[in-house]
């Protein structure tokens, strides 16, 4: 087992959990930041971190001088979380926090071998206007478009000329985990939503229009390749598209949704989960007493994963847009999930966290 030393930035967000979880059952030694506490660090050595605070970053992080790898999974979002998505003041969040981090690390950590960053589908432009099917890197980014992308990916190749730790950019599609807060949670408003509706005694209805066909990625694949590009030689200096392996669509999983959650499948009923989700706080409260959950409220559980639910659900009657993942298959990696697998999993480990109320066998 590898004792090797690995920082991540992000800890309570989808990714940061899954990553945090799944190095530290692989052996490697943790140290997970994020402003919140998890709910679970897995035996991780975890701190509250500002990652805009320069000086609590070299604090904190200046003194890690064995660090292997930076897996940053951090991400600071505006209130309005569209909006917020070409919003200077959230660009510069986001690159300052990545510089903090770096700027503490790498001067200090003559073991670093490399640094990781999240991107997604808005590097080709998908949160304004359709995509080319198929979008790949290094061919289809639309720099045209605001994005604290550019600035961070700048800053990174910039950083890393000279040294002797690599970079990567990895563009998962649509993130599926588990987390408390996370502002882009789509299973955690679908499970909020739907245990409200089974208290109610309903069915659970599909809350969208349409199909809902994606390319989503499962956290815990995104962590295997956060592993992935720190030993593999083909990866350095990469910047990767990738996905579970397949499209799926949300509607027609969504009987695989209602088992999960022991529920009866509904009929197509249109759903805002932002106006919708605002008026099941006392509901909410009741299912937490009743089961005896360890998750907050509805807005410090789900964060702004109502607005985003919304998005994804908006797009549901759009023909689907496609990110060409074939580098990274090429590559070497080929970690893969089935959907149903991932609906499976993800509800039964919030069952399992209490986080949503248990299902009785």
């Amino acid at each position: 087992m590898s004792r090797e030393h690995v920082l991540v930035t992000g800890a309570t967000g989808v990714v940061g959990r899954s990553a945090m979880q799944y190095y530290s059952e692989k052996g490697y030694r943790v140290t997970a930041v994020s402003r919140r506490q998890p709910f679970n660090t897995y035996g991780t050595s975890w701190h509250s971190l500002d990652l805009s605070d320069a000086e609590a970053c070299n604090k904190l992080l200046s003194p890690l001088t064995d660090i292997v790898q930076i897996v940053f999974a951090a991400l600071h979002e505006e209130a309005d979380l569209q909006k917020g998505w070409q919003d200077k003041k959230q660009i510069d969040r986001n690159q300052i926090m990545l510089y903090n981090t770096i700027e503490a690390v790498a001067p200090h950590a003559k073991t670093l071998r490399n640094v990781t960053i999240l991107q997604g589908p808005k590097a080709y432009g998908v949160h304004v206007h359709p995509i080319r099917h198929g979008s790949r890197e290094d061919r289809d980014e639309d720099r045209s478009i605001a994005n604290f992308y550019w600035t961070q990916e700048d800053y990174l190749k910039a950083r890393q000329q000279g040294q002797d730790w690599s970079w990567n950019v990895l563009r998962p599609g649509l993130v599926i985990g588990m987390s408390v807060g996370g502002a882009m949670n789509l299973y955690g408003a679908i499970g909020v939503y739907a245990a409200v509706l089974k208290e109610r005694g309903e069915p659970l209805y599909y809350p969208g229009e349409g199909l809902a066909i994606a390319q989503s990625t499962d956290a815990d694949l995104i962590a295997q390749a956060c592993e992935w590009v720190l030993i593999e030689p083909k990866a350095k200096n990469q910047c990767y598209n990738f996905d579970n392996g397949e499209l799926a669509s949300l509607k027609e999983h969504w009987d695989v949704f209602a088992k999960a959650l022991d529920m009866e499948t509904g009929e197509e009923k249109p759903f805002d989960f932002v106006q919708g989700l605002s008026g099941f706080g006392e509901a909410w409260e009741t299912i937490r007493r009743k089961h005896d959950l360890r998750s907050p409220d509805i807005d410090a559980f789900l964060g702004q994963s109502g607005q985003f639910s919304n998005f994804v659900l908006a797009r549901a009657s759009r023909a689907p847009t496609t990110m060409s993942c074939v580098k990274i298959r090429r590559d070497g990696f080929m970690g893969t999930v089935y959907t149903d697998e991932m609906i499976r999993k993800w509800f039964k480990a919030y069952q399992q966290e209490r986080l949503l109320p248990a299902v009785v066998a």
